[in-house]
């Protein structure tokens, strides 16, 4: 994270969100009952569901502190994305039940709402979710947070569906309540699109996808700035929750003694640790070989000469 007060705000980041959240969720709530608008209770069941996801924050915040034990040696990192698939879950239920209100409401004769309310609420839920938005995006990038930043992005498809909201409400003000239920089933499209993306980063980071593409450069970079690394063979990353581990191979020349090696292999890994404050975990294997002239290039992977 950039300093203290990154530190501050990820702390803080959970318990605003649900304070927001239940404000909105009230007011979205006390809107729909009064003025007969489903749409505004579809938004208030996703505020509601916003207050659940960020308690899950809290209680990932306290797993992942926790030090790597002899249970749990790679640590608990991970719970980061099983939070993020426990909001996508809680979500998807949302999804469901909003979708069947849509369809259940749209199916009936619908009265005509005579009721400006609904827009007021709409356009504060849009104001209140991409505040929200923006600040919880904020910390879960500095954080490097799948959970928050899972929480971010149902702000972001709250934010949308409040807006879609807004322009039926003045529908069904101007005599076309039909437009309600429509609003209610979109808000639910957009929840399950915005969900599908988060779900895919969480199962991508429980599968421990590479992220070679993020750091790849700068670890070749880095490592070929050792004295005595004739290449880097192999690079293997993936991210544990916030932290990144990474395993790479490096060659030199056969000449040197293993005492040697070990020292250059060393130095790499001291140097990417100090250099990349996001790398958790950092293992440098080395082998012994004969280099060919196309090791000086620092941007070349494959082996020059023969390894043993």
């Amino acid at each position: 994270m950039k300093d203290s007060y990154c530190s501050v705000c990820m702390q803080k980041a959970a318990w605003y969100s649900i304070w927001a959240s239940l404000l909105l969720a009230l007011l979205q709530t006390l809107v729909g009952f009064v003025a007969g608008s489903t749409a505004c209770l579809a938004i208030a069941i996703q505020s509601v569901s916003n207050i659940i996801s960020s308690f899950s924050i809290i209680i990932t915040q306290k797993v992942t502190a926790k030090e790597a034990d002899e249970h749990f040696p790679f640590g608990y990192g991970k719970a980061e994305y099983i939070a993020a698939g426990f909001t996508c879950i809680i979500f998807a239920v949302v999804t469901l039940a909003i979708t069947w209100i849509a369809v259940k409401q749209f199916m009936n004769a619908p009265a005509a709402l005579m009721d400006f309310s609904p827009f007021l609420v709409a356009v504060a839920s849009i104001i209140g979710n991409e505040i929200l938005y923006h600040y919880l995006r904020c910390v879960a990038v500095h954080a490097k947070s799948p959970a928050i930043m899972a929480n971010a992005m149902a702000n972001r498809a709250d934010s949308y569906a409040a807006g879609v909201v807004a322009v039926c409400s003045l529908g069904a003000w101007w005599g076309l309540p039909r437009l309600d239920a429509v609003a209610t089933l979109v808000v639910a499209l957009l929840i399950g699109r915005v969900l599908y993306k988060v779900f895919l980063d969480a199962l991508a980071g429980l599968l421990d996808k590479s992220v070679n593409g993020a750091y790849e450069h700068k670890i070749y970079e880095l490592a070929h700035g050792v004295p005595g690394v004739g290449l880097v063979n192999s690079l293997k990353t993936h991210r544990t929750g916030r932290k990144v581990k990474a395993e790479l191979e490096i060659l030199v020349e056969r000449s040197k003694t293993v005492q040697e090696a070990y020292a250059i292999a060393e130095g790499v890994r001291t140097k990417l640790a100090a250099s990349l404050a996001d790398l958790d975990d950092v293992v440098v294997v080395f082998k012994t070989g004969k280099l060919g002239a196309c090791c000086k290039s620092a941007g070349s992977s494959q082996p020059a000469g023969e390894m043993i």
